[in-house]
């Protein structure tokens, strides 16, 4: 009998044809996997906010008439909603260092990705962490994400320290100064930038514009979480 990643209770061993010939388990109790909400339904078109209709919501709106970020994304897709469940699991797995935690987003992870980006043609590119950041944790929580995914993979981004994106207000994080540099050149194909969460917008954006006057094209961003 195995044990739910999250709450540490069984998991009851359910034997189909599917579990029989795939190399699937399952890592994560029907009732933890129940409390994990996906995003479905309406959402904005460029950024996946959950909304009553598809049309580009005023977030987005505002982002493609700044001079300065207009055009840098194509659109960002999200898998889950950030619920209190989310937030706590989340937490624990990015703050408290427990990456074994990844595996309970893998299935819906990588369905989504197969699902919206299909194609041979596409470089992933992870949002590093600044090194002070990356040393308090000792993991890129987004690194271990990419690694999930089906594709090439390009580390080609840095990332200078600053004050954490979650102790701002959404006005000091839209005032925030680019802290990424690309330390090579974006190979010539569709980038897709890869974070836990998209919240403003902003650091996603201030990566794809840098990438952009680097030379890069097209740049869409997938994220597990859209808060």
């Amino acid at each position: 009998m195995s044990k739910c990643f999250i709450c540490e209770g069984d998991i009851s061993a359910q034997f189909t044809w599917t579990t029989l010939f795939s190399n699937e388990t399952d890592v994560t109790c029907t009732d933890c996997e129940k409390r994990f909400e996906l995003i479905t339904g309406d959402t904005c078109p460029k950024c996946s906010r959950p909304q009553s209709d598809t049309t580009v919501c005023d977030d987005c709106k505002k982002w493609e008439v700044d001079e300065q970020y207009k055009g840098t994304l194509h659109r960002n897709i999200s898998v889950f909603a950030y619920n209190d469940f989310m937030k706590e699991v989340l937490a624990q797995y990015k703050f408290r260092g427990d990456v074994a935690l990844a595996k309970v987003f893998q299935k819906q992870w990588v369905g989504a990705f197969k699902r919206y980006f299909p194609g041979n043609d596409l470089i992933l590119v992870p949002i590093p962490l600044g090194k002070n950041r990356l040393y308090e944790r000792g993991f890129n929580q987004t690194f271990v994400l990419t690694e999930m995914l089906p594709g090439q993979t390009a580390n080609i981004l840095t990332k200078h320290e600053t004050v954490k994106q979650s102790k701002k207000s959404r006005h000091e994080r839209l005032q925030t100064e680019n802290s990424f540099e690309v330390k090579q050149p974006p190979p010539e194909k569709r980038i897709v930038l890869i974070d836990d969460i998209y919240t403003t917008g902003t650091t996603i954006r201030m990566a794809a514009k840098r990438l952009k006057e680097a030379g890069a094209t097209e740049i869409s961003s997938f994220t597990l979480v859209r808060s």
